[in-house]
């Protein structure tokens, strides 16, 4: 399981005193604490078995060569999408969004190029109208799905190359050769999905000629009466159909001059796997695999039981009409029966045979080198994101191996996947290692990092081993056969990514299998603030209040633009209107609900408290009043994260931007009443902050108010929001945590609610921006501090010290931690600072540590007595060891949880 490790240990020093903090403090020695571990949330293992490996076609690229490749010049076109508009310009860096463009552009001589992309295809159908070019697909996911049209027409052309492309259809044929001569479909995946009646998959109309399909998987989405995978029309002439691979269907002719089905798998349905008939003439019939179907690939339909049971009988697996009979060739054919299937090999002329040997005695000539192969081949899944499954990789004893026909007429030269020298009957050579193939298991590692771990199934042979991260970068290693082998990747943003893994083996066999995985790690996107709860109002709730140990839900992921799938949310969560006191605690619906609380209040209070919370799977959020008694809730919310490239986050060492009362980032002065001023934060001198922000996180407090109120900090340039950042009462200090987004300007604007004036204090600690690397990382809420434990001597912080909490030993990457602070049994008024440590833990544990110098900020404020809690966003530093500064001349308890980590490259 990922973890990472927190070791917390405690130290006293003397310090000097002031409610807002003044002059820095000096350290002492260090004493020892406690260690913990923290689990992130959101961990998922992914894995793909390593039956779902495919064999490349074309070799390990996964790109088939270039057969088709022409003189003129290179268009090129994306799949992965179906765009209404063209915005793309036709190059390999800007490609046409709309296949159909790239076509249209093309010239006699061009080759279009079409990019694959993962799990995603274009819609829209492609027609072919130019002649003298080619079309290759780019990858193994080169896929038009266009549902009610043929994702391929050839229609009226002559002299074109069609290959490596997944084509599919689901209430019409996928591909349509009219009126067309001279073309090639090779290396392609043509499937349909939900057709109504009998559709064939692939037509060949009756004016074409010198067509040729190869090295093509053809199905009919699931067997269907009256369907066929390759239809052939009366009229049409030189058809060659070679190396091809059809699962639950077959190839029907019907009048046509000049047939060649040679050295095709076909696993037939009800229906013969070939049936020619109409007076066909100048037809070979050789070297084909002819199978049964079989539980393992019955996903389409065809068993033998199901076939009699419904009424769509169980034909042989040729059938050749009398009037094509005389003009008709056929040898060298295997054939496998499952079970207790007892296929009839032929039907000639009208006549059954049962077996071979009297097929062979009924019609003279024909037949004499077929066979029955007495090994099934295994079954294989031919491109990712697709679960169809065929037989069709050879095992070794089958007698198919080494005895096809080589001099047939269209025998191919290599086999389906490009491997030569094609001497086996069926679609696919023999090589060796038939069971090559490779599971896969990830698990994140950090916020940017995967691990990976492949498990081989192979021969005891050493192998290749290439990943295509899905990122653009590649590794290799290597792996005995048999054994597993372990990788680890870092992608520069967080999001989700395609991993790819191809196995070769020392004869070039080659099997991939690919795993989609999605990094821990989440970007921010600033947003409002907006209001989404408010129990008093009946925003987000009902108008009522929350009773005591019962929860509210948030509506967060999902609402008001804000996209299913935030990962976590950053609300500013107020109580108030408490009959009694209590505590609240954040946490994703649908998830265990922590021993941690967010805000700590007391009867009559109004207390905010910013929390960065996880969002549950159905959008949700949970806030619980730990109370015994009822209280109204408001809850606003200021930005989320999503697993996608956004705005990563920059800590920065704790700086002052503003302080009213010494006139420092603004007039020196209180803030009047209902009155707001501007903050510049991007490109200030204060903190080092650059341009290009948008979103700033800051500790704002205020001192001094004439009577009770809020402050809202928002972006400027926008309209002061429904929304609120600190609550405090008359002469209160109070400070919050807040994240909120930069306007345009670069400037951010605080408006002080109340009607009275009131001082103002904002330090910042962070920032996001599209520069920023750190992802932030949710962990399951966890203790790490409780001075009033046994664990740490039930000892309080004395006034004027400070506690180190040692985070992450000796780990890298991380730049910050997102913690909840809470001070308790305050015996005097004063103020947190927190802030990391510039001694390593080591330092501290020999005694050369050197006493650091505390920042002049504040995390949060008190007065004696007073429970006070505040979300701390801190920088992790050099070595993760993070200060806890009581600014108070009296003892208290502190209460530190951790909600997260932000960590980078």
């Amino acid at each position: 399981m990922y973890h990472r490790r927190f070791s917390a240990t405690a130290a006293l020093v003397a310090a000097g005193l002031v409610l807002i903090p003044g002059p820095a403090m000096a350290a002492g020695p260090a004493t020892p604490g406690q260690s913990t571990e923290l689990t992130p949330q959101g961990v998922d293992t992914f894995s793909s078995a390593a039956t779902n490996s495919v064999r490349p076609q074309g070799g390990a690229a996964g790109e088939v060569g270039s057969r088709g490749v022409r003189n003129g010049k290179t268009i090129f076109a994306s799949t992965s999408g179906s765009c209404t508009a063209e915005t793309g310009a036709g190059t390999e860096a800007s490609p046409y969004c709309l296949p159909q463009s790239a076509v249209d552009a093309a010239a006699t001589g061009d080759t279009v190029k079409l990019l694959g992309s993962v799990g995603y295809f274009s819609q829209r159908p492609l027609t072919v109208r130019t002649s003298g070019i080619s079309i290759i697909g780019v990858g193994t996911q080169a896929w038009i799905d266009a549902r009610t049209a043929p994702a391929l027409t050839l229609d009226g052309v002559t002299d074109v190359t069609v290959q490596n492309l997944m084509l599919g259809a689901w209430f019409s044929s996928a591909v349509r050769i009219t009126n067309s001569s001279d073309v090639t479909l090779d290396s392609s995946y043509v499937d349909l999905g939900n057709v109504n009646g009998p559709t064939d998959s692939i037509t060949i109309d009756g004016t074409s000629s010198n067509v040729t399909v190869s090295r093509t998987y053809v199905d009919t989405g699931y067997y269907t009466q009256g369907a066929s995978g390759i239809a052939v029309a009366a009229g049409a002439k030189q058809v060659t159909l070679a190396g091809n691979i059809l699962a639950a269907t077959g190839i029907t002719a019907t009048g046509v001059n000049g047939l060649i089905v040679d050295g095709n798998t076909i696993q037939r349905g009800c229906a013969p796997a070939v049936t020619v008939q109409g007076g066909s003439t100048a037809v070979s019939i050789q070297n084909n695999l002819l199978e049964d179907t079989n539980p393992e690939t019955a996903y389409k339909g065809g068993l033998k039981p199901d076939c009699l049971k419904y009424g769509q009988g169980w034909a042989p697996d040729l059938s050749v009409a009398a009037d094509s009979a005389a003009a008709t060739t056929a040898d060298y054919n295997a054939f496998y029966s499952y079970g207790d299937n007892a296929t009839a090999p032929y039907s000639w002329a009208g006549t059954g045979y049962s077996t071979l040997a009297a097929f062979r005695a009924g019609v003279p000539g024909q037949g004499a080198h077929d066979l029955v192969d007495p090994k099934k081949a295994g079954y294989v899944y031919l491109r990712p994101n697709k679960s169809n499954n065929v037989d069709a990789r050879v095992q070794s004893g089958s007698a198919v191996i080494g005895s096809a026909n080589v001099n047939a007429p269209g025998h191919l030269s290599s086999d389906f996947y490009g491997i030569a020298v094609q001497n086996n009957r069926g679609a696919v050579k023999y090589a060796g290692n038939p069971n090559l193939s490779v599971g896969l298991d990830a698990i994140g590692t950090s916020g940017h990092g995967i691990g990976l771990t492949g498990y081989t199934v192979s021969d005891a042979v050493p192998l290749k081993v290439d990943i295509a991260w899905g990122d653009g970068n590649t590794g290799t290693t290597t792996a005995q056969g048999g054994r597993q082998f372990d990788a680890d990747h870092t992608y520069f943003d967080p999001g989700t990514y395609r991993i790819t893994v191809t196995l070769t083996d020392p004869d070039g066999v080659t099997a991939s299998n690919t795993l989609e995985v999605t990094t821990l790690g989440s970007h921010y996107t600033a947003y409002g603030p907006t209001r989404l709860l408010d129990t008093r109002e009946g925003i987000g709730a009902p108008t009522a209040k929350v009773a005591g140990r019962s929860s509210v839900r948030v509506k967060v992921g999902g609402n008001g633009g804000i996209p299913a799938q935030a990962s976590s949310a950053v609300l500013n969560v107020t109580v108030t209107n408490a009959s009694s006191g209590g505590f609240i605690t954040a946490y994703g619906s649908g998830g265990d609900r922590p021993a941690t609380s967010n805000v700590n209040f007391t009867a009559g209070q109004t207390v905010p408290n910013l929390v960065i919370v996880p969002v549950g799977e159905d959008g949700y959020v949970e806030l619980f009043n730990g109370g015994g008694g009822s209280v109204d809730l408001i809850a606003d919310i200021a930005g989320y994260f999503t697993r996608s490239v956004s705005s990563g986050y920059t800590p920065v060492a704790p700086a002052r931007l503003v302080d009213t009362r010494e006139g420092l980032g603004t007039t020196r002065g209180q803030v009047a009443g209902r009155a707001s001023f501007p903050v510049q934060v991007a490109n200030s001198p204060v903190g080092q902050l650059p341009g290009g922000i948008t979103a700033v996180a800051l500790n704002v407090t205020t001192t001094g108010a004439g009577s009770g109120g809020f402050l809202t900090v928002y972006p400027n340039g926008t309209a002061t929001p429904n929304a609120s950042n600190v609550n405090f009462g008359k002469g209160q200090t109070i400070a919050n945590s807040v994240i909120v987004p930069v306007g345009p300007d670069g400037k951010i604007r605080v408006f002080n609610g109340s009607g009275s004036p009131t001082d103002v204090i904002v330090d910042v600690v962070g920032y996001y921006s599209a520069a920023g690397r750190s992802a932030y990382v949710a962990v399951d809420p966890k203790r790490l501090v409780d001075t009033r434990s046994a664990e740490f001597g039930n000892q309080p912080i004395a006034g004027g010290r400070y506690e180190h909490l040692s985070l992450d030993e000796g780990e890298v990457g991380i730049t910050g931690y997102v913690l909840n602070a809470t001070v308790t049994d305050t015996r005097a008024g004063g103020f947190l600072t927190v802030a990391p440590d510039p001694n390593s833990p080591e330092q501290y544990r020999n005694g050369t540590a050197t006493p650091p110098v505390r920042p002049t900020v504040s995390a949060l404020n008190w007065q004696a007595g007073e429970t006070v809690p505040n979300l701390v966003q801190t920088s992790a530093g050099r070595y993760n060891v993070i200060d806890f500064w009581n600014g108070s001349s009296g003892t208290t308890h502190l209460v530190v949880d951790a909600f997260g980590f932000y960590d980078e490259l």
